[in-house]
């Protein structure tokens, strides 16, 4: 989750216990609890790290990677920063320091967000992450603005996926974690693959197996619930779950609620999913234009024609037709009516069109590049077009292809430059090269006036 530093100085008694929770259920297992990319005062070098915080046999320790350094005024920060890592006897003396920390200058008393004006703010941050596909951004956007302005709602957001693969579906709603978190929403992300729920009795593997059955021991998946009632599930490959697991979610998708097989420490079943998130993938053919319950052809197709709403009420109109549509082919499929009906909406994905290929290679570049330690940001137009196959079946099996040629030149810069460095990627397949932002920028110039 990708926050300021000065939210943990100055948040409440309620996000506190939230983050002791989240710590102490990382302990066990030797875990951390981190907030990657977290905004550091003004001062500290480097301007983002990881914050970590982590429980050791009850003693409390905040660490940073890498470690901070702070050449400001502030004397309470300074000492701060002074270590890498800090241990506390308790967590309440670690709440402590925090607050005391927000009491200086630096950093700034935490800033009330401003409610969202439109869902056009969500479509913006969600448009950062996924290429290609500004009608899906659109209609997630709009519906998850919905659902946040709700105070008290009595059921969970609930989205269906569909379209291709590898055209964004799970990349875009992997990307709700961090906009969401950026808006202050103290979301976890659980991840499940349904293809491996083909038989009907895997589905206590959500709930819980009943006393004596096999697997009773094991956590269940909508477990998490209880650790932190703001949870975003995705759920790959919806169309090979086994009917019985479907069911499972009726309740939940109506009501925002089921029964656990296994009581909390109050002794209680019942598992609250109103302020939760499931998203739901699947490579189905749901669009109006679809012939087939599933698959896709394989080529190029092209793009329906969408008309653009002029307000929100026609995108909501426009929207609800869309849903009917693929609710219809949802039933057609073998998904039980009660069941699709369910939904709060089904979010068709097109297939990438040239450009967007490219724009997504640049991005896979870029991501690669973070793996050996380098921040790339820009890719020339030459090699992003010429490792951009035509005939891919999807672009992920492509980055056997990237690293393949770019991992020469990765290796020969990686570890010998710091991590923050901008680079530029230039040249061509044949001959890449990594040059650093700066003297990239500068040489257009200098070409220029020899010329």
């Amino acid at each position: 989750m990708q926050v300021n530093f000065s939210f943990f100085c100055s948040c409440g008694q309620r996000e506190y216990a939230l983050l002791r929770k989240q710590i102490d259920t990382c302990a066990p297992f030797g875990r951390s609890y981190e907030f990657p990319g977290c905004h550091m005062p003004e001062g500290c070098h480097p301007a983002e790290t990881t914050v970590g915080f982590w429980n050791s046999q009850g003693s409390y320790q905040i660490y940073f990677r890498p470690a901070v350094s702070y050449a400001g005024r502030n004397p309470k920060l300074k000492a701060f920063f002074q270590a890498s890592a800090l241990k506390f006897r308790s967590f309440e003396a670690l709440v402590l320091t925090l607050i005391t920390l927000g009491e200086g200058e630096c950093p700034p008393p935490k800033e009330k967000k401003p409610r969202l004006k439109g869902y056009q703010t969500l479509e913006k941050a969600l448009g950062e992450y996924v290429v290609g596909q500004e009608h899906a951004v659109e209609a997630v956007a709009f519906k998850l603005y919905s659902h946040m302005g709700k105070k008290n709602p009595t059921r969970p957001l609930s989205l269906i996926f569909y379209g291709p693969t590898g055209v964004g579906k799970s990349e875009l709603g992997k990307s709700l974690l961090p906009v969401l978190n950026r808006e202050g929403k103290p979301y976890q992300f659980i991840w499940t693959e349904l293809n491996t729920f083909t038989e009907a009795h895997s589905a206590y593997r959500l709930t819980g197996a009943p006393p004596g059955y096999a697997g009773y021991e094991d956590k269940p998946i909508f477990e998490a619930v209880r650790k932190n009632p703001y949870t975003i599930f995705m759920f790959d490959e919806l169309e090979k779950a086994h009917p019985e697991v479907l069911k499972v979610f009726m309740s939940i998708l109506d009501e925002g609620r089921c029964s656990a097989h296994r009581e909390d420490d109050q002794q209680g079943r019942e598992l609250d999913f109103r302020h939760c998130i499931l998203l739901f993938t699947t490579n189905a053919d749901l669009s109006r234009s679809g012939n087939r319950p599933l698959g896709f052809s394989g080529g190029e197709e092209k793009k329906a024609e969408r008309s653009i709403p002029a307000k929100e009420g026609e995108l909501a109109l426009q929207l609800f037709r869309e849903d009917e549509s693929a609710r219809e082919a949802l039933v057609r499929s073998g998904v039980l009516k009660e069941i699709a009906g369910r939904f709060s909406g089904l979010i068709g994905f097109q297939t990438l069109d040239r450009s967007a290929k490219i724009r997504v290679t640049e991005k896979q570049i870029m991501a690669l590049g973070q793996e050996y330690g380098l921040r790339i940001t820009r890719v020339s137009s030459e090699i992003t077009q010429e490792l951009t196959p035509e005939d891919a079946l999807s672009l992920r099996s492509t980055v056997g292809i990237l690293e393949g040629v770019l991992t020469p030149v990765f290796l020969s810069f990686s570890g010998r430059w710091p991590e923050s460095l901008p680079f530029h990627l230039e040249g061509t397949v044949e001959t890449p090269n990594l040059v650093p932002q700066e003297r990239a920028e500068f040489l257009p110039c200098l070409n220029g006036a020899e010329g």
